[in-house]
């Protein structure tokens, strides 16, 4: 069963020395999945971390949809 996950994603700018950090929600089976699936979503050079599961209220908030393995949100500010 799938399950809301809060993560942030931090992508390496190459050349630049620099990383950028995003806050996503996402629908995984697992913690490990989660980043899985962010690390996807963020494309080359991205490393990311699960901070918690979301609950209930937080799914519905976000307006994710259990049944959707593998959709990521980003949120404009990380509020988790």
């Amino acid at each position: 069963m799938n399950k809301g996950f809060g993560v942030t994603v931090t992508v390496a700018q190459p050349g630049s020395g620099k990383s950028k950090t995003a806050p996503l929600v996402v629908v995984a089976k697992d913690e490990r999945d989660a980043e899985l699936v962010a690390e996807k979503a963020a494309g080359p050079n991205s490393h990311a971390e699960t901070l918690r599961e979301l609950t209930d209220e937080e799914v519905r908030e976000h307006g994710l949809d259990l049944q959707a393995h593998g959709s990521a949100k980003a949120l404009p500010i990380l509020n988790l």
